[in-house]
């Protein structure tokens, strides 16, 4: 269902268009109807995976199990028996989900199961070994170097045996071997402070040897799986929006049918969205100053059939034509915001296609970020609900 919040007409526009007697109207239609999809996507083979913990207080508890192997040395590289394997961590501190400056602890496990990261959703968890192979932590940095050879020297070994066995292996059986029976490690928080954006490119594995060059050796594989818990905290009139695609925003129409506009005297269609600012900020009042969330600038406006997600609305989907727009955040009054004319026009053409809803999601980029924003509540004031404003000009001749 779609209501009416406004129509203005701002009188006649003179010379600046070639009927001087065409008026332009603005016509502002509340979406009713504003629901929220689960459509938990993929956490495997993005720009980031996350590890850590965080208690949010509106959100719920969030614990975030990394995932990772690496490669195996390259042929020009040799693993020594007396070279050490280091794990560098690096990631992203502005995209913090917690308190930036508190220290998260994580412990080291084995993956006990084969797994491909292309198809590792975010609610997938691996087996993982009973027994942990080391731990550490992390603080304020951006950056550390974990010595795998002091806190996992088991594993590292069982990692060096392949690596040698790699170098004199002509059939490829080693990588196969490798490939399918060596399955990586994972990072598991054992307090709560913060969750990690760790970058996938950055983060790798070197081995250095003290009287030899230092190699590194890329990610293999690299995802996470997330727990949330659940929150009673959810204001009335607001809906959660996760990257993680765990809730995305779902409506069915933009109402246009209701108005009397033709392709030629469409000007103007924006779609917007307000965020409940007031309930994001004054949740985090009682959380250290250096407490935040990962805040999105963009957002996606897709066009889909609801039997096809999360793969039709997922990133690898084609952007910005008719059936997936990117909309921008506007700090300034919390707002997202979807040029969505051409989509209006297309529809006023040719009708609305059968089968089809709309879908609105953050980027699903391995960096876990949440947000609130208002619907059609009868709580929620007509100001801050979603709402399309149409501007077109009447009386046009085709």
């Amino acid at each position: 269902m779609i209501g009416f919040s406004a129509c203005e007409n701002p009188g006649s526009v003179g010379s600046e268009i070639t009927d001087p007697t065409s008026e332009v109207v603005r016509d502002t239609l509340i979406i009713n109807g504003l629901n929220a999809v689960d459509a938990t996507s993929y956490s495997g083979e993005q720009s980031f995976f996350s590890a850590g913990n965080f208690d949010d207080p509106l959100f719920g508890s969030l614990t975030a199990t990394g995932y990772l192997k690496p490669n195996l040395p390259a042929s020009s590289d040799t693993m020594k028996a007396d070279g050490e394997m280091l794990l560098q961590i690096m990631y992203d501190r502005d995209q913090v989900f917690g308190n930036t400056d508190g220290t998260q602890q994580f412990e080291l496990y084995q993956i006990n199961q084969y797994w491909r990261d292309r198809v590792l959703k975010v609610d997938e968890e691996l087996s993982l070994s009973s027994q942990k192979i080391g731990e550490f932590s992390v603080g304020t940095e951006d950056s550390l170097m974990v010595n795998l050879s002091d806190i996992a020297s088991g594993w590292v070994d069982e990692y060096r045996t392949y690596a040698e066995d790699s170098k004199d292996d002509t059939t490829g059986s080693v990588d196969s071997t490798y490939k399918y029976e060596a399955h990586g490690l994972a990072l598991v928080s054992s307090n709560s402070s913060k969750i990690l954006p760790l970058y996938r490119d950055s983060t790798r594995f070197f081995i250095q040897h003290p009287e030899a060059d230092t190699f590194d050796v890329s990610l293999n594989r690299w995802g996470y799986h997330l727990e949330r818990g659940s929150s009673n905290t959810i204001p009335q009139g607001s809906i959660s929006l996760h990257s993680t695609y765990e809730s995305v925003l779902n409506f069915k129409r933009l109402g246009i049918e209701e108005l009397d506009i033709q392709p030629p005297g469409l000007s103007r269609a924006e779609l917007v969205l307000y965020e409940n600012t007031a309930a994001l900020e004054q949740s985090l009042g009682g959380e250290p100053s250096t407490t935040q969330r990962a805040k999105e600038q963009v957002a996606f406006l897709h066009l889909a059939n609801p039997d096809g997600l999360p793969e039709n609305i997922d990133p690898g989907a084609p952007l910005n034509n008719p059936t997936r727009l990117q909309g921008s955040y506007s700090a300034e009054n919390g707002t997202f915001r979807f040029d969505v004319t051409r989509l209006v026009e297309n529809i006023i053409r040719n009708g609305f296609p059968e089968d089809r809803e709309f879908f609105i999601t953050l980027p699903n980029d391995g960096v876990i970020k949440s947000t609130l924003i208002m619907t059609d509540d009868n709580q929620v004031p007509d100001g801050l609900k979603p709402k399309i404003i149409i501007t077109s000009l009447k009386n046009i001749k085709n």
